[in-house]
Formats: structure tokens, C-alpha cells, sequence
């Protein structure tokens, strides 16, 4: 890893937000999936989760992410509950995309709270157990004759808008990661291949100095 890439990496990990994250609650299509993770690793998300149960039909997407599954985490659970397990011990609220009678515009929204963004199905929506578990339930206004947005396309621009509420309140201004784990991403990111020894090996990565090189 040369030390302009380093650098690269600490300015992009110094913009993460990891108190915001998104669920994929039952989405089937593979394309976007991908687009999703795409847009996370575009709004500085560095994970994202989703909800695929057993016997679950996915579809596979056989085009390109451009890497970006190198940059955001996603972390597959079986139930929603145990999505869930890690987002309240972050103290997330959970937003649900629902157009249902208490839903509020997608702005009114407070994104700048740690909060974890649920997007359901294509066709259907969010399952009844999201719909139930929700802090808040809201939507993207439309203006035209179609009742609603592409999933991944809906998730960019709800994800703009938390971004931006945060940079007007400074949140971008100084990291949220803590120094180790911008590190540790650091390092998974400029040695992939060193990063999958080390975890065969089941051993503690090495440090890197501020210049992105191993220390001895």
C-alpha cells in the first residue's frame, strides 16, 4: 500500500458514519442489493444488513459492484430480530420506508439521531413484523403517477438527506470511527491478501504506521 493510498483510505474512513445503516428486509433482487451497497459506501455507510430467511429465494446479480463489497460490511441475519440485536445495542432507532397512515415525509426525520433505515421488499414492502417493530414510520413524496421508487433508488436518496443533515450539523467535521478500527479497516483494505492469512491464521493484524506501512 503506497502512502497516497493510505490517505485515501483515512479521508474516506474519517467520514464514516457507523451510528447510520441500512436494512435490506427481505429484498430479492440481487441488482439491488448491489446498488445499495454501492450507495452505503457512497454516503460514507461502512456496513449494511440483510434480512435473507432460510429457504429465501435471492436473485443473483452477475454484474459488478466496482469493489464496493471490499468497502461496506454486510452482515446476512436469518430473522429481523437478530438484525436487530446489534442496531439497539447502538441505541439505533429503526425507520421503516412504509406509506401507511402515521408515515411522515422522508425530511422530517431526524437522520443525524444513530439510526438504522429499513427498506423492504420490492412488490410488498416491508414485512408486518418491520412495520410493527418501527420507531418511525416515513416515505419519499411523489409527484407523478408512479406509486413508488426503485428500492436502491428510494435508499440513495433518503441517505442523501441523513448525510446532509449531518454535515450541517459538523458531524463530518471529526471522525466517528475510533482510531482502531480505522486502522483495522485500513489495513483490510490496502492488504487483502495479507488480511486473509491473518484471519486463517486466526492472528492479531500488524500495526501500520501513519504512512500506511507495516511495522516490524
Amino acid at each position: 500500500m503506497t502512502p497516497e493510498r493510505y490517505r485515501k483510505f483515512r479521508a474516506v474512513l474519517e467520514k464514516r458514519q457507523p451510528d447510520l445503516t441500512v436494512i435490506a428486509d427481505h429484498i430479492h433482487k440481487g441488482r439491488n442489493m448491489a446498488a445499495i451497497r454501492r450507495t452505503c459506501d457512497a454516503m460514507g455507510v461502512p456496513r449494511m444488513h440483510a434480512v435473507i430467511p432460510e429457504g429465501f429465494k435471492q436473485k443473483r446479480f452477475a454484474g459488478t459492484t466496482q469493489g464496493t463489497h471490499k468497502w461496506v460490511e454486510l452482515v446476512k441475519h436469518r430473522t429481523l430480530e437478530s438484525c436487530l440485536e446489534e442496531t439497539k445495542r447502538q441505541g439505533m432507532q429503526l425507520c421503516v420506508a412504509d406509506l401507511s397512515a402515521q408515515s411522515v415525509d422522508f425530511r422530517e426525520v431526524d437522520f443525524t439521531r444513530p439510526t438504522a433505515i429499513l427498506m423492504g421488499a420490492e412488490i410488498t414492502g416491508p414485512s408486518e413484523q418491520a412495520r410493527d417493530m418501527a420507531d418511525i414510520h416515513f416515505h419519499v413524496p411523489m409527484l407523478g403517477l408512479v406509486e413508488s421508487l426503485n428500492v436502491s433508488v428510494a435508499c440513495a436518496l433518503i441517505l442523501a438527506e441523513g448525510i446532509r443533515q449531518r454535515q450541517g450539523m459538523g458531524m463530518l467535521d471529526k471522525p466517528a470511527m475510533s482510531e482502531a478500527e480505522m486502522k483495522r479497516l485500513a489495513f483490510e483494505w490496502g492488504y487483502p491478501k495479507l488480511k486473509r492469512y491473518y484471519q486463517w491464521k486466526k492472528l492479531p493484524y500488524p500495526e501500520i504506521d501513519d504512512q500506511g506501512q507495516l511495522v516490524d
